[in-house]
């Protein structure tokens, strides 16, 4: 007789903790897997390279936001080459945070949730971590929904009928029928692709960087061939208008370009953790951000003007520009090209960040594969298509949500780069001092708040708040030199958040890595780091 194993025999809800050595004490921290140090070779998956650091950000850099990311510029009146120049300047600013907050990854082995209990504390660090998983939810959902259209477009393309496909939902569902097919096809085609353990993913932007290169060059090509050149888009000059004068335009162009990738701003750890060297780490994210990522808002502008010679059609979006074409073939190779671009996008920037999040929040119950799927589940239950259909203030919400992320960013590089001098001892990032212990660790701060960090944060935000509320409805009575501030809304956040930090921590100086804290660690080194407790 042959017996089935159960594949759930195994099954526990709980997540099992793990034991790893680390820090020159020789001290045992003790918990669930996703949250310990990832080890360095030949023991640990230390694996990323060159290559696959360079080819994660050309794997982030074609995609249809970023092909859009010039567009309001260019739109509100300011010049092609001056939007260019804009969003280079903004991947500039952008790539240097996440090249140090990236060499911190490489250096000690650790994810954005953990790195940040150092300087917001080991439960202060709720506060930056739900700040950036709101955003990646929301953005998931969004970016499935964008998937969607994508394979909208390749079953036109393979069934053209498939076009008048009859509606049965009502108008207020603000979907069609064939639009929640066509995303639930997609929701459907990543599920399979979260159980890839984040350590493994470097093989899809592989993928990726292969496809994705090879098809913005074609199209660039067969748009500069077909309209003899740039176009009349790319030609135009500066032109404003009462309100928005041409710095405004330019630093609203710069703080586009930052805003989509904030977020890969704090949680690029979560991947850099798996890096052979922290130097690649530097000049593979300043490089690669700059040039590649800021080389597809070129594409999207020449394109765009091409588009305008060829069928008369001023479009900024490429699915768009894929329907216009004769052959059907390349309207869904096209198609394909885009909707790859989605998914790997989704599942870089937005699923492992959630996943990352949700084992700090939830230890005992939730690993990063399953943060990615309630990630997922999360992402469907937003209703996407209300936002992208609908909900224009809402989306005008998420472009400014830099506001929030700015003085992350500001908080976590000043408190390890200035305030701690490049030291953070590890095992101190998953003490929870019990009730009978007479020490309390370097980053517990105040009950495991540290108020200089949230203080900081709170007051950068002062600034930038009138900006952000006009942001999401015009029609407030906010002075015109809210929304000029706010056009520097990650850059102000982020200098306002590193000042107060500093000051705060000089007039109230926390325990820093010094030779007490080297007493304290010899005396607990018999005990377990538990971050389960």
């Amino acid at each position: 007789m042959v017996y089935l194993r159960n594949p759930f025999e195994n099954f526990s809800w709980r997540i099992r903790a793990e034991e790893s050595e680390a820090g020159v004490e020789g001290q045992v921290i003790k918990c669930q897997p996703d949250l310990l140090p990832v080890p360095h070779l030949p023991e640990g998956p230390r694996k990323w390279g060159a290559f696959h650091l360079t080819g994660y950000w050309i794997a982030e850099a074609f995609g249809i936001s970023q092909y859009q990311v010039a567009s309001s510029a260019v739109a509100g009146g300011l010049s092609p080459g001056a939007t260019i120049g804009a969003v280079f300047l903004g991947h500039v600013i952008i790539s240097i945070a996440c090249a140090l907050n990236g060499w911190v990854g490489a250096v000690y082995g650790i994810n954005f949730p953990v790195y940040a209990r150092a300087s917001f504390g080991i439960r202060g660090t709720v506060v930056a971590v739900v700040c950036r998983a709101v955003a990646a939810i929301v953005w998931f959902g969004t970016q499935t929904y964008q998937g969607g259209q994508c394979v909208s477009v390749m079953l036109g393309a393979i069934w053209p009928s498939f076009k008048n496909m009859r509606n049965h939902l009502p108008p207020n569902a603000h979907v069609t029928s064939s639009e929640l097919l066509c995303f639930f096809i997609s929701y459907f085609i990543q599920l399979p692709l979260l159980w890839i353990h984040i350590s493994k993913l470097r093989y899809l932007f592989m993928v990726k960087v292969v496809v994705m290169p090879i098809f913005g060059f074609t199209l660039l090509g067969w748009a500069v061939s077909r309209a003899h050149g740039f176009g009349p888009v790319f030609s135009q000059g500066t032109s404003t208008t009462p309100g928005n004068p041409v710095a405004y335009l330019f630093f609203s162009a710069m703080t586009s370009a930052i805003a989509t990738k904030a977020t890969l701003a704090l949680n690029i750890c979560d991947f850099t953790r798996y890096a052979k060297s922290p130097r690649t780490v530097l000049w593979t994210n300043i490089f690669a951000l700059s040039i590649p990522v800021t080389l597809c808002a070129i594409l999207g502008v020449v394109v765009t003007s091409a588009v305008q010679v060829i069928y008369g059609v001023l479009t900024w979006n490429p699915l768009q520009v894929c329907e216009l074409w004769d052959s059907r073939a390349a309207q869904f190779f096209g198609a394909f090209c885009w909707a790859l671009a989605a998914i790997a996008t989704n599942i870089s920037a937005n699923s492992t960040a959630v996943g990352n999040d949700l084992t700090i929040l939830f230890p005992t119950y939730v690993n990063i594969r399953r943060g990615q799927y309630i990630c997922a589940a999360l992402g469907v239950a937003v209703c996407p298509w209300i936002i992208q259909n609908s909900a224009k203030s809402f989306t005008s919400f998420l472009g400014g949500y830099s506001i929030f992320l700015g003085p992350i960013s500001g908080i976590l590089l000043t408190d390890f780069f200035i305030l701690r001098r490049r030291v953070m001892y590890i095992p101190e990032l998953y003490y929870h001092p019990s009730a009978s212990s007479a020490t309390s660790g370097v980053y517990w701060y105040t009950a495991g708040f540290n108020w200089r960090a949230l203080v900081a944060f709170t007051f950068a935000l002062i600034p930038n708040m009138p900006g952000f509320a006009l942001n999401v409805d015009a029609t407030l009575p906010i002075p015109v030199g809210a929304k000029y501030i706010f056009s520097c809304v990650w850059p102000v956040g982020f200098l306002i958040a590193a000042f107060l930090y500093l000051m705060f921590s000089s007039m109230a100086p926390p325990k820093i890595n010094t030779a007490d804290h080297s007493q304290k660690s010899s005396m607990v080194d018999e005990k377990e780091k538990d971050c389960l407790t």
